[in-house]
């Protein structure tokens, strides 16, 4: 009679064995009959991958394998499998196996894995076959996400009235563009600002420097006043001069850093007002 070698199992073929859960008094038999049932499969051709207790189910798992060992009738101990699919966690099929005593659990627990491996591999074959049949061009790109928004257009102004201002308004400038994008608007100067902004709702920001003194050292100080407008079609929502406190640098900083320092400074005084002002210009939390 020839002897048919068992298929090799491929990449996609793992089955995963997770430890069988068993009444107090049954604990010990556990493992022993989860090594009989990985030594069937394997002994079958086909890839077992034994989980643990705290251990996650490997992605190239395709089934998974569990079960239970609980007391039946008198002195019977029942030895019941579970084949589930691992994607959607559904029963695929259901094995059981009874030991008349303990004595006789070895048996039972043969008798069970000789059972389990024409269900296991018949199920991979079921899985395979489809995979073959499904389209060419199937790719599954998740649950389908909502359509990109362009950003609304922001007109922004940054300005110099004050001396001294020939680091604070770029840094500024650079500051207040990244304060604007984070609230999913595009800033835009004023010359560009009229041609592409709606006339229903335009939105204006303009931050003009009005000091900007900085007292040099070892470790230097600067501090500023910024006068902020910020306006919509009806008028002026906001419409203040920001004070900072001092601003205390790095050793040794140097001058376009302590400017990006308090060119933070003043937005950060801003934001709430701004939101309070326009609640709609709060950032965006972040979604999955």
């Amino acid at each position: 009679m020839a002897v048919v070698a068992p298929r090799a199992a491929s990449a996609d073929d793992a089955v995963a064995l997770l430890p069988l859960d068993a009444d107090a008094r049954l604990e010990i038999y556990g493992q022993p009959v989860a090594s009989e049932v990985a030594r069937a499969l394997v002994v079958g051709g086909v890839d077992v991958v034994v989980v643990g207790p705290k251990m996650a189910v490997p992605e190239r798992a395709r089934l998974i394998v569990d079960g239970k060992i609980s007391a039946g009738k008198g002195d019977t101990v029942v030895l019941a499998l579970r084949i589930r699919d691992r994607e959607s966690g559904t029963v695929l099929d259901t094995i059981s196996s009874d030991a008349a005593q303990l004595t006789s659990i070895d048996q039972a627990a043969a008798d069970l894995s000789a059972r389990a491996l024409p269900q296991v591999r018949a199920r991979l074959a079921a899985i395979h076959a489809a995979k073959l049949t499904a389209p060419p061009d199937h790719v599954d790109h998740g649950p389908a996400r909502p359509a990109l928004v362009a950003p609304r257009p922001f007109g922004v102004a940054v300005t110099a009235l004050g001396g001294g201002s020939a680091e604070l308004q770029p840094a500024l400038a650079l500051a207040t563009a990244a304060w604007v994008r984070a609230r999913h608007r595009e800033p835009h100067t004023a010359a560009t600002f009229i041609a592409v902004a709606k006339p229903a709702a335009p939105a204006e920001l303009s931050l003009e420097i009005m000091s900007y003194v900085v007292e040099p050292g070892a470790v230097p100080l600067a501090h500023a006043g910024v006068h902020v407008v910020l306006r919509d079609g009806t008028g002026p929502l906001f419409d203040r001069v920001i004070v900072t406190d001092t601003i205390v640098g790095d050793k040794g900083q140097a001058p376009a850093r302590l400017a990006e320092r308090v060119a933070a400074e003043v937005l950060a005084i801003f934001s709430p007002n701004a939101v309070r002002a326009q609640p709609d210009l709060a950032v965006p939390r972040a979604t999955p």
